[in-house]
């Protein structure tokens, strides 16, 4: 499968996460005038289809619709970003298809930020998209939907009142096997702001070493018997790359490992939690944990 839109999604949330960069260059092959069209703000709202209601509720009404039809918390209204894009080549039948779900936590600028994040994801995987590269070998047949497909499913993570954590599974497919990626955006309730790895911890080379250990250590035992495979090793070297995807929860963190990261890909994503005692060392910012 072609690995262009795989390497330019890990590259656009190391670009977003613009403070962690900063502190902790990392190098990496992007390219880079897609990356800056997903950086700009986007010129219009985005064709979104809120499908519980607006972030601004000055009466309550849309906080209490979310908390009866199940919303996890009230307030957290669910939308869809979906694009039909132009049908492909006669030849190759079928279309490409757009279709994100994220949410909106009733602080404006936090929304603000989640809507043109996924824009940005969206806007990078239709620019780059050639259709027409790509052979008949691989492709769906016209009754089992698009040939082209990007979609996205989410989870909330409320670690404390201050802060809040928002995981990202985006799919795409553009031809051969699908790809898996697994995004995190962590924010601070009370500023609004996206906080990266040097927000989360005051040291946070340590942090990576101690999270590389602790991780190598569970993945040992839940895959090789304790004994690390070469794989094991590159994927939980103490590199900001291989721990770029942090869900925060109230017992501490959630690392998110990409799908070949660290297992055989029939293993799938893995997750591996540590309490945050475990990150004391790294002098973790323990307000967004209420502690």
């Amino acid at each position: 499968m072609p690995r262009v839109f795989c390497c330019l999604l890990a590259a656009l949330l190391f670009w977003m996460s613009a403070t962690t960069a900063r502190a902790l260059p990392v190098t990496f092959d992007v390219l880079s005038g897609a990356l800056a069209a997903a950086s700009l703000p986007p010129a219009s709202p985005p064709a979104d289809t809120p499908t519980g209601g607006i972030a601004d509720d000055p009466t309550g009404k849309e906080a209490a619709a979310a908390e009866i039809s199940g919303s996890r918390r009230p307030g957290v209204i669910d939308h869809l970003l979906q694009r039909p894009l132009p049908d492909a080549p006669t030849e190759h039948g079928g279309k490409a298809e757009i279709s994100i779900n994220y949410p909106s936590v009733g602080n404006n600028d936090i929304d603000a930020d989640i809507r043109q994040w996924v824009t940005g994801i969206a806007d990078a995987f239709e620019a780059h998209l050639d259709i027409s590269v790509f052979g008949l070998p691989g492709l769906r047949d016209d009754d089992a939907g698009p040939a082209f497909e990007l979609l996205g499913s989410y989870s909330v993570s409320w670690p404390s009142s201050a802060a809040v954590s928002i995981t990202f599974e985006i799919w795409n497919y553009t031809g051969g096997a699908g790809n898996l990626d697994i995004m995190t955006l962590n924010y601070s309730l009370i500023t609004g702001q996206r906080l990266g790895l040097v927000d989360l911890f005051e040291a946070p080379e340590t942090a990576l070493n101690l999270m590389s250990a602790w991780s190598r250590q569970e993945l040992a035992r839940r895959f090789s018997g304790g004994h690390l495979t070469q794989a094991l090793k590159d994927g939980t070297a103490p590199l900001v790359e291989n721990f770029s995807s942090l869900t925060l929860t109230p017992e501490g963190i959630r690392i998110n490992f990409q799908p070949y990261q660290v297992a055989p890909g029939a293993a799938g994503a893995q997750k591996v939690d540590m309490p945050l005692e475990e990150l004391l060392q790294a002098r973790p910012l323990l307000a967004l944990w209420n502690r």
